[in-house]
């Protein structure tokens, strides 16, 4: 069977104020900067930035309920954790679960993952959907390329199995080791 795009429509249930000091965003594309924000490492539980200047960090929000984001990650799982640039240097990268119970997200990389102890080091959690509601997401899975300046680099909705969603994974790995 074809997976298509997982999209999700959600209610955002927070109230947006038409102030100076909070403006509406325009949606998240290349060239703009990336949204200052935090997330849950799964492995410790600790919170962290996503985007930390000097580094160059791809950002993947999946869910268990997205069957196109199980595919695009085992899709990533081979093309990503070998990405490096010509000093040695690896990207971040932040699988980052929506997953309402983050135990969800744990489990299904330990049953699915073939680098497990690698992907688990990788492992977020935004369960409230904080960071999803900063970058405007509107279909799952999404992935952001965020540069070492903190300027978005790439920004891919959606996946579609087979060649074009290997294309897709190429490109982004393509990306992250050309900015290394």
């Amino acid at each position: 069977m074809k997976l298509g795009n997982c999209l999700v429509g959600f209610m955002v249930t927070s109230t947006v104020f038409l102030t100076s000091e909070n403006p509406i965003q325009a949606a998240v594309t290349a060239g703009g900067s990336f949204p200052e924000a935090q997330v849950m490492r799964i492995v410790g539980g600790e919170k962290v930035p996503v985007a930390r200047q000097g580094k160059v960090t791809m950002v993947n929000l999946w869910a268990t309920w997205c069957e196109a984001c199980k595919v695009e990650i085992a899709e990533m799982e081979k093309a990503l954790l070998p990405v490096k640039g010509k000093d040695g240097s690896k990207p971040d990268l932040m699988f980052v679960s929506l997953d309402k119970e983050p135990e969800k997200a744990r489990e299904w990389f330990r049953k699915n993952t073939k680098a497990t102890e690698a992907m688990m080091d990788n492992l977020y959690s935004d369960p409230s959907f904080e960071l999803a509601e900063k970058l405007e997401a509107d279909s799952f899975p999404m992935t952001v390329v965020i540069g070492k300046d903190g300027k978005i680099l790439h920004v891919e909705r959606g996946f579609k199995e087979g060649a074009e969603g290997s294309a897709q994974v190429r490109k982004v790995a393509e990306l992250m080791e050309g900015a290394l």
